[in-house]
């Protein structure tokens, strides 16, 4: 078994190689983050151990960069530092480590932290076998591209969902917040047509958001009552759904029936309790339309959006 470990300090590095040493485990020790990661994606180990106060890349950013990869993301990683306070156990969590040690640890600790976490990562594994990627080397620009890529994006969803989560603190109508709410999807999703359905009410307030057919508006209506109906597990046909359009530029054709919806999109929208309140659909005449990182911002946005919706019914 093999582990990589990360620390500034010789001594640390030290007695973290000499304590998994004696256990039978091959120790790859390096001294920074950027290091760490290369060695990783070099090695393919079968569990990492990183300081969080290193040179370069910090052990929480390290960390983050290794679960955002589907080559390492399933290594699990022990965060071993001095910082010891709620909020950096809080920190080491969110940046993916499956463990935490202070650096006043006994030799037992480290050890049984490494067994939990390779026990736990074989348990998770499909039939309890760990497949490994192959080895991938790694310049230190590669590194901090990686890098700043996760901090771009952290941005970005971290900036829609305040957006999202701001509406609710307004006070303002239910049709307002809900234009306020494809306003904002808008601007990050390339859509057609975007509709909030209400489940009790049976009203779907539908936003326009580029030249489309009155054959896509049908088609687009009639999958959001379908969805509506496997959402809730209750009859829902389009006939049943007021649809009320906010088409300000006119770009809805319902004489023209000669674009097809191509991609389509919904998700839930659940308020208090988990009751689902309705439902968020997408579509477009371009295949797939809406790629990875749509829908992982549409995901993240998906409690946000329920928040508001929820408030505004309120």
């Amino acid at each position: 078994m093999k582990v990589v470990s990360a620390d500034d300090s010789p001594t640390l590095r030290k007695i973290v190689s000499t304590v998994l040493s004696k256990e039978g485990y091959e120790v790859i020790a390096v001294e920074d983050g950027l290091q760490a990661v290369q060695a990783v994606f070099r090695e393919m180990p079968d569990a990492i151990v990183l300081d969080v106060q290193m040179p370069r890349v910090s052990g929480y950013v390290a960390a983050r960069v290794l679960k955002d990869d589907w080559q390492t993301k399933d290594i699990p990683i022990i965060l071993l530092t001095s910082l010891d306070a709620a909020s950096d156990r809080y920190w080491g969590k969110q940046a993916g480590a499956d463990q935490y040690l202070s650096k006043d640890f006994e030799a037992p600790d480290l050890v049984a932290a490494v067994t939990e976490v390779l026990a736990a990562a074989k348990a998770k594994a499909p039939g309890g076998r760990i497949l490994k990627a192959d080895p991938v080397d790694l310049s230190d620009d590669d590194v901090l591209q990686r890098v700043c890529e996760i901090l771009d994006r952290k941005l970005f969803e971290a900036s829609v969902q305040g957006e999202i989560i701001s509406l609710a603190a307004e006070s303002a109508s239910l049709e307002d917040s809900i234009a306020k709410l494809l306003e904002v999807l808008g601007r990050f999703l390339d859509y057609d047509l975007a509709m909030v359905l209400l489940h009790e009410a049976k009203v779907g307030y539908v936003g326009v958001g580029k030249e489309c057919s009155g054959l896509e508006y049908d088609q687009f209506l009639d999958s959001a009552a379908d969805s509506m109906s496997q959402l809730t597990g209750m009859p829902f046909p389009s006939d049943m759904l007021d649809a009320r359009v906010a088409d300000p530029e006119e770009l809805l054709d319902d004489e023209d029936d000669t674009t097809e919806m191509a991609t389509y999109l919904s998700m839930p929208l659940r308020g208090r309790g988990g009751k689902v309140v309705g439902l968020l659909g997408l579509c477009s005449s371009v295949k797939n339309a809406f790629g990875e990182t749509q829908l992982a911002t549409l995901k993240l946005i998906e409690g946000p959006a329920a928040v508001v919706l929820d408030n505004a019914l309120l």
